[in-house]
Formats: structure tokens, C-alpha cells, sequence
């Protein structure tokens, strides 16, 4: 049933915190677990809260760059020509049409390795610069249901890695 969709809210709701890791489930509209987090070795967080990019954001934002370094939220400057002409909502929504999964009825993500520093009195959200260790973090989840899931390398402005995505077979 590809109407059965990931759900951040009910996700966060269900738990009673905004993050997933090691033990924790992935939760449908219709709350039901779609995934539990078996194995999570990343140093950050799994960010729920921002959303993904989209050409409309590169449009509003430009190609600046902006970071957290020591603890403190910097405008870097910009990067001429760094924006790319697509981003994460564009890349999912290409990858799903194939499966009748219009554009604006794709789910709002779970943003694997995307660690956001949330300011807990403000409610603010910044990027941080918390990245994958060179050579491996990963994050395993075990399906609990049949899923078609969507997987889409953040372009990141120009500065998206590439990932590795390893399915078995139970």
C-alpha cells in the first residue's frame, strides 16, 4: 500500500523524543511500524525537524553557506555557482513517480546522518558541520512490513558524498 508512508510526527509522538537511533521504530500515517533501527553507529543525530531541500530552497537561499563552527552559527559567504538546479524533495519525487506517488504527496524525510543543532528555549535549527566518520558510520534498519523506500544523497549546495545502500534479504 503505497499510501502507508513514513511519518515524522508520528514518529517523534510515538517515542517521545525529536531523534531515532539503535532500538528505535520508523511509524506510518496509519501508526503502524514500517522500520525499527537495528544498529546506528553515527556520532550525531538523525534530523526529523528541517525537512529537505528542494529548488524553491535553493532559489530563496542562494549558494550561501552557512555552518557552526565552535559552537557558533556562521554565514561563510557564498560559493559561485555551488547551488545545484535540484535537490532532495526534486530527487525523491523523480525516483517515486514511476510507483503513482505524486510529487506533493512525498513524505517528509528522515534525514539520515543530517545532525541540526536545535536551540531547546528558541526552537532555532542550524546545520551542523557533524558528518560520517571516513570509512563507515551506518545506520542499519530492519523492515517490519513491506516498504518501497525512497533514498535521496543530499546535493548539500554542491557539497553532497556519496552513499552506500546495502539491502538483504530476510
Amino acid at each position: 500500500n503505497v499510501k502507508e508512508r513514513f511519518d515524522q510526527a508520528r514518529t517523534k509522538v510515538d517515542q517521545g523524543k525529536i531523534y531515532v537511533t539503535t532500538g528505535d521504530v520508523l511509524i506510518s500515517k496509519y501508526n503502524n511500524v514500517m522500520q525499527t533501527v537495528v544498529r546506528d553507529t553515527y556520532r550525531g543525530t538523525h534530523d526529523m525537524e528541517k525537512g529537505m531541500c528542494s529548488t524553491s530552497f535553493y532559489k530563496k537561499w542562494g549558494d550561501q553557506i552557512f555552518a557552526i563552527y565552535g559552537g557558533v552559527w556562521k554565514r561563510l559567504g557564498r560559493r559561485r555557482g555551488a547551488a545545484p538546479k535540484h535537490g532532495c524533495w526534486e530527487n525523491l519525487a523523480q525516483a517515486l513517480k514511476p510507483y503513482g506517488i505524486a510529487k506533493e504527496d512525498v513524505p517528509s524525510p528522515l534525514n539520515i546522518f543530517q545532525t541540526m543543532v536545535i536551540n531547546a528555549k528558541t526552537g532555532t535549527m542550524r546545520y551542523s558541520m557533524t558528518r560520517p566518520r571516513p570509512g563507515g558510520d551506518m545506520m542499519d534498519l530492519r523492515s517490519e512490513m513491506d516498504c518501497l523506500v525512497g533514498i535521496s544523497a543530499c546535493p548539500e549546495g554542491g557539497r553532497g558524498k556519496d552513499l552506500r545502500v546495502v539491502i538483504y534479504k530476510s
